[in-house]
């Protein structure tokens, strides 16, 4: 919206396709807002009740989430580390910015931005978080900053993720702060983003023999959580 007023041309501004879903967004935040009250424990920030780094690759993205005794899981999931993994899709790779393709439209910091929404899901879909903070960490600074401010100065791809980013927080009531890991203290969620060889049982086998000590009281120390379709179809 910031950027079809700052750039129209005389008195005429163009509403394109990404002005008109920003304004559906604040309707839809319009409507929320008067129907449900926004609680104290949303907007507050206290100790975390899970913890969890991510990481994105130019094969996929992925991360692992540390919940504290205060949760409780949901469904089938139980009382321990989850392990998430996602290949990206064939076209969104041939679209990345490399070396060999410097016309890409898709850079490793946007799919580090889309992993850090992944990431969210991940956790909220296995515990029940609502008004609960929790901390994700992330290696990429431009993610973070992004994470940070909740805006991008740009209309692509990070706009996009970002108003996903605040619906998903409101629809879900929960609390997300978000911290800096250095790459070299990251290994676990560069693995999960990037063995993508392996199979579930393989990956299982592979993060609870080389990362025990993470969750030494534990036995099998990590649960596989998978995406669903519809949350990949809606991160662009």
């Amino acid at each position: 919206m910031q950027h079809a007023l700052t750039t129209h041309k005389g008195s005429r501004i163009a509403l394109c396709k990404g002005v008109h879903q920003a304004l559906d967004d604040f309707c839809w935040m319009l409507k929320d807002i008067t129907s449900r009250p926004t609680r104290i424990a949303e907007v507050v920030y206290l100790n975390s009740s899970a913890e969890g780094p991510h990481d994105a690759s130019g094969k996929g993205a992925g991360g692992v989430w540390f919940p504290s005794s205060s949760l409780n899981p949901r469904g089938k999931f139980k009382h321990k580390a989850v392990l998430w993994p996602h290949k990206w899709p064939a076209d969104i790779i041939a679209k990345l910015v490399t070396t060999q393709n410097p016309t890409g439209t898709v850079t490793n910091s946007n799919l580090e931005l889309a992993g850090g929404l992944i990431h969210l899901e991940a956790l909220l879909q296995t515990f029940n978080v609502r008004e609960r903070i929790f901390l994700s960490k992330t290696d990429n600074l431009a993610t973070l900053f992004w994470q940070l401010k909740g805006s991008a100065t740009t209309d692509k791809v990070p706009a996009r993720l970002l108003r996903l980013f605040g619906i998903h927080q409101r629809y879900h009531r929960y609390v997300p702060r978000h911290d800096y890991i250095c790459g070299p203290s990251n290994p676990i969620a560069d693995d999960s983003s990037r063995m993508f060889e392996l199979s579930d049982d393989e990956l299982l086998s592979y993060f609870n023999t080389k990362y025990y000590y993470m969750c030494p009281k534990q036995k099998n120390t990590c649960q596989l959580w998978t995406p669903s379709p519809q949350l990949i179809a809606a991160v662009p």
